[in-house]
């Protein structure tokens, strides 16, 4: 009886403090707010005065399937519920070193399991051959769906040298398919850098894997060693994004002063428009033949940064069409120590258009499945025009060469 009592008060709270949260911020009223979800109400009451296993039921299992389900009813692919159990695992130091397999996902509500947005460059997840938009079903033989997504996440990562197995949906392939991995210690530098010197032209070869606090000092120590190179490949594919500062400090580097990077807009329609500070570095990029590689693992910041150079005719888009993801997410903490991530705004490219499940669309489309079937390491020092070991990367390499007016030699 103590226990029916309490989920009476729990759940008529529940409702009394909802529909006056809701109808405060809605367009709704009170009274339409709880007409409109009065099936729930109706639902509770009857599980409190019906349900045989009243004795039970666990009220937190009640409440995190309910907070779940709303969220997945807004049909938002990155609009998350993560209860008090997953938030804890969340707060995990990413600064540590531990082993996994190297990658970026997001859960996948469609069909609950984790959805690759990028390998890590360089990483077990690449040299295996996983690519974005793999779906990884199960984790050592356990689903995804029944762990959920940190508990997965969890599961990816461990001891370095061990490995994992994994069953993994590709949309080009009938069946799933299993991939074993040997987990190693995770790469935390963001910016690698190369020298090229490629038919007596000096090319400036510089990969950003992701955009995170460091970014900016790698990328302008980067920026230090190549600046009397000729021209620039900046490396954005497989990049899943990351800190939006870092996307517009990096950005700052490369584009004159004054000039569009994105905009923010709201949903009530207020707009934050970001423009290059510009800084003394601009002049390194003036006058020079740039390429940005992408890719479909190309997202969110690394978007940002590829559609500026496109749109403000610095570079020249090389490889195929990024993954889409223009949604800036805000996380909400809830009183039962679970969160909410919502979407509360998107990002537009510097014309006004948006790209979110759009993706950028390359000036010159080449796709590399050689490399990706094969899933070799590139060497760069050994990348000639015309080497198939990465046809992105030759066909930027042949791209400056004609903005420099190099004959390639037979």
């Amino acid at each position: 009886m103590a226990k029916r009592k309490f989920f009476r008060m729990s759940v008529w709270l529940a409702v009394l403090v909802g529909v006056f949260f809701l109808g405060a911020f809605s367009s709704m009223t009170n009274d339409e707010m709880f007409e409109k979800f009065r099936p729930v109400f109706e639902i509770l009451t009857y599980i409190d005065r019906n349900y045989y296993g009243i004795d039970k039921v666990d009220y937190d299992d009640v409440l995190n399937e309910t907070l779940t389900g709303t969220m997945r009813g807004l049909d938002d692919p990155f609009a998350w519920y993560f209860d008090p159990v997953k938030v804890r695992e969340n707060e995990l130091d990413t600064a540590s070193r531990y082993g996994g397999i190297g990658y970026t996902v997001q859960y996948n509500i469609e069909f609950d399991c984790l959805e690759v947005v990028a390998p890590t460059a360089g990483s077990p997840s690449e040299r295996v051959g996983l690519r974005a938009g793999d779906l990884i079903l199960t984790i050592d033989g356990v689903a995804v769906s029944e762990v959920g997504y940190y508990g997965a996440v969890n599961m990816l990562r461990g001891d370095p040298d061990t490995q994992v197995v994994l069953e993994v949906y590709r949309e080009s392939i009938e069946d799933p398919f299993f991939v074993e991995i040997t987990r190693a210690l995770t790469e935390i530098k963001s910016v690698k850098t190369e020298l090229l010197t490629v038919e007596d032209a000096d090319i400036a070869y510089i990969q950003i894997t992701g955009f995170n606090a460091p970014t900016y000092d790698e990328f302008e120590d980067a920026l230090k060693l190549s600046k009397k190179s000729e021209a620039f490949i900046i490396d954005l594919r497989n990049n899943p994004g990351g800190l939006l500062q870092s996307v517009l400090n990096i950005s700052s580097l490369m584009l004159p002063k004054g000039e569009r990077i994105m905009t923010i807009r709201y949903r009530d329609g207020k707009e934050e428009i970001y423009n290059s500070w510009g800084s003394k570095y601009n002049s390194y990029f003036t006058n020079k033949p740039i390429v940005a590689l992408v890719n479909e693992g190309s997202a969110a910041g690394s978007e940002i940064l590829a559609e500026a150079l496109k749109q403000s005719g610095l570079a020249t888009i090389v490889g195929t069409k990024t993954f889409g993801l223009a949604a800036i997410r805000t996380v909400f903490n809830l009183s039962n120590g679970g969160e909410i991530w919502l979407t509360t705004a998107h990002y537009f490219a510097p014309d006004g258009s948006d790209i979110h499940l759009q993706g950028i669309e390359p000036d010159i489309v080449v796709d590399n499945e050689i490399l990706e079937e094969d899933a070799r390491e590139l060497t760069l020092s050994e990348v000639s025009v015309g080497d198939e070991q990465d046809l992105q990367l030759s066909k930027a390499i042949e791209t400056i060469l004609e903005r420099l007016g190099v004959k390639v030699a037979n």
